[in-house]
């Protein structure tokens, strides 16, 4: 990674201030071998090869998100009638007209595994049941997966019980029949824990969720169908914008005006494009993005260079436009939503200042059916929420402080 620092005089309103603009270069190397996370403030926080692992889950305490390596040849298909009660019997036939399955594209809580779930079901996660009984998940479902030439999978997720995964697979004639469990509490620091169905092992390749803001990768895009494309995705915890066209993108600094945005391909992969007269990559003129990191600070970000296929080389500038103030507590940040699901009350945990910040609940058309505005409170606060009169479903709980929002699903049985 090479950083080249460029000091400048820029003109602000209140009078002259001293920016810096950082050059640097972040290297997946050829082919696109590896996955780089980055923090903005930082710098490299994490390289793993793109392919050692086939399933990733999610750890947070409320997550159940399962995605499918897409950087590679995997892919997933939903077996159309078999139970898991089926699992040693299944027929693949007409698997080429079975529908494949994909991560989300611009959020994290929806892996591949997720797709079918029944939208009208609120405890419906995809790959299996939420039960209000058991308070866990029961998988119902039974998927194949493709490992490139490696031939192929099927396999099930048996539960989501006590904070753990349980998951079966064997090949198609049941041979190499395994089971295995992730505890999410020993990966809990990370978005993501990963598996090798290949050696059975459990791989943990991400670095410290808070450390980073953004990571260089590949993943599918649809443009208008499934395609393959090496793009910078953002955390979870962080927030992009692209602004186009702008007359001078290196002067251009007015992240006030825009509005941040959670899905996380709003950095993307349309920054660059190839030429197919000259051959060579060609970067977007007039156009900036904007990105809010973990800790609430503003980055503007002017993408310069790409080395392709040969070197994996992305080339960019940074410069911090914005930080929280000594007089501003990092207000933003949402720490807990509990019990979840629910149905009689809610306790909301998160840090608060006295300036502008407002907790709500929204349901998922949009519409608010609770709202409080805690500009009056500082410091760790624990919020109560009578929830027993608003109806069964899924909503989503708020903290909203200046241009920073911060979400966490709710569900109320």
């Amino acid at each position: 990674m090479k950083k080249i620092n460029l000091l400048f005089l820029c003109a602000a309103i209140t009078g002259t201030t001293k920016a810096q603009v950082v050059i640097d270069t972040v290297s997946t190397g050829a082919s696109y071998a590896n996955q780089i996370w980055y923090s903005l403030e930082n710098d490299e926080q994490g390289s793993s090869p793109k392919n050692s692992w086939e399933l990733a889950f999610e750890t947070s305490n409320q997550g159940g998100s399962i995605h499918i390596n897409s950087s590679t040849s995997i892919e997933l298909w939903l077996h159309p009638t078999a139970t898991v009660n089926d699992f040693a019997t299944i027929d693949t036939t007409g698997l080429s007209t079975w529908t494949k399955l994909y991560n989300s594209n611009i959020d994290w809580s929806t892996g591949a595994f997720n797709q079918p779930a029944d939208t009208s079901d609120d405890f419906d996660m995809g790959w299996g049941t939420y039960s209000m009984i058991t308070h866990s998940v029961v998988g119902d479902r039974v998927f194949i997966v493709k490992l490139g030439s490696s031939g192929y999978k099927k396999m099930y997720i048996e539960s989501l019980a006590g904070g753990a995964y349980t998951f079966k697979h064997a090949n198609l004639d049941n041979s190499s029949e395994i089971t295995n469990s992730i505890t999410k509490s020993a990966y809990n620091t990370k978005n993501f824990v990963y598996y090798n169905l290949q050696t059975n092992q459990i791989v943990d390749r991400e670095p410290v969720s808070n450390d980073w803001d953004i990571t260089f990768t590949q993943n599918i895009e649809f443009i208008p169908s499934a395609y393959l494309v090496t793009t910078v995705l953002h955390n979870k915890k962080a927030q992009s914008v692209k602004v186009y066209p702008v007359n001078d993108p290196t002067t251009y600094a007015d992240w006030q005006s825009q509005t941040l945005s959670p899905e996380i391909n709003k950095i993307g992969y349309d920054w660059k494009s190839f030429n197919m007269v000259t051959y060579q990559w060609e970067i977007a003129d007039s156009t900036v993005y904007f990105v809010q990191d973990n800790d609430s600070s503003i980055w503007k970000l002017i993408f310069t260079g790409f080395g392709g296929g040969s070197t994996g080389n992305y080339i960019f500038s940074k410069e911090l436009l914005h930080t929280v103030g000594i007089n501003e507590v990092k207000t933003n940040i949402l720490l807990d939503v509990y019990p979840n699901p629910t149905s009689d009350f809610v306790v909301v945990t998160f840090q608060a200042n006295e300036l502008n910040t407002t907790l709500n609940l929204i349901d998922l058309t949009g519409k608010k059916v609770f709202s409080k505005n805690t500009s009056n409170l500082s410091g760790l606060v624990q919020e109560k929420i009578n929830i027993s009169e608003i109806p069964s479903g899924i909503y989503l709980v708020t903290i909203n402080s200046g241009n920073s929002i911060r979400t966490q699903k709710l569900i109320i049985q």
